[in-house]
């Protein structure tokens, strides 16, 4: 009778290994595609909010209530989302907006109410830019004229 000897792996082994091996380096592969694409957009978002606050703080405090009045005369309501700067301190809020909006990039719209003869209601709204100008971020906030 004749011997075998079974210590060594046979190929079909071999390709069932490195076959499950493949399927599981893909899997782990795609989850990390995905983490890799939300980590992109929770980037962009916190970046959005942090230019929305940037904005938002720069017409509470560096912005003077005639400023504002002379703003929504003029009917400039919207912001290149490009013409805000991660700093505060560079920002000149009366000269970056302007009373068409923007239609290469996303943008930023003012929208106003007057409570009463010394405040607003202001909203900024973040659009992004596509057929539909969805929303992105929305903020509200009072400014007002006080003594």
């Amino acid at each position: 009778m004749l011997k075998t000897n079974k210590r060594a792996f046979t190929l079909v082994e071999v390709l069932c290994s490195l076959a499950v091996f493949s399927i599981i380096f893909v899997c782990m592969m795609s989850y990390e595609a995905t983490s890799l694409n939300m980590k992109k957009d929770i980037k962009t978002v916190n970046n959005d909010v942090l230019l929305m606050e940037n904005l938002k703080n720069n017409i509470i405090y560096s912005m003077t209530y005639e400023d504002l009045n002379q703003l929504i005369t003029n009917k400039n309501f919207f912001v290149s989302k490009n013409n805000i700067t991660m700093d505060a301190n560079k920002m000149i809020v009366k000269n970056i907006f302007i009373n068409q909006k923007p239609t290469l990039n996303s943008y930023i719209k003012l929208t106003s109410t007057g409570i009463d003869s010394n405040v607003y209601k202001l909203n900024i709204s973040l659009y992004s830019i596509n057929p539909t100008d969805k929303l992105e971020l929305q903020c509200n906030f009072y400014k007002g004229k006080h003594r």
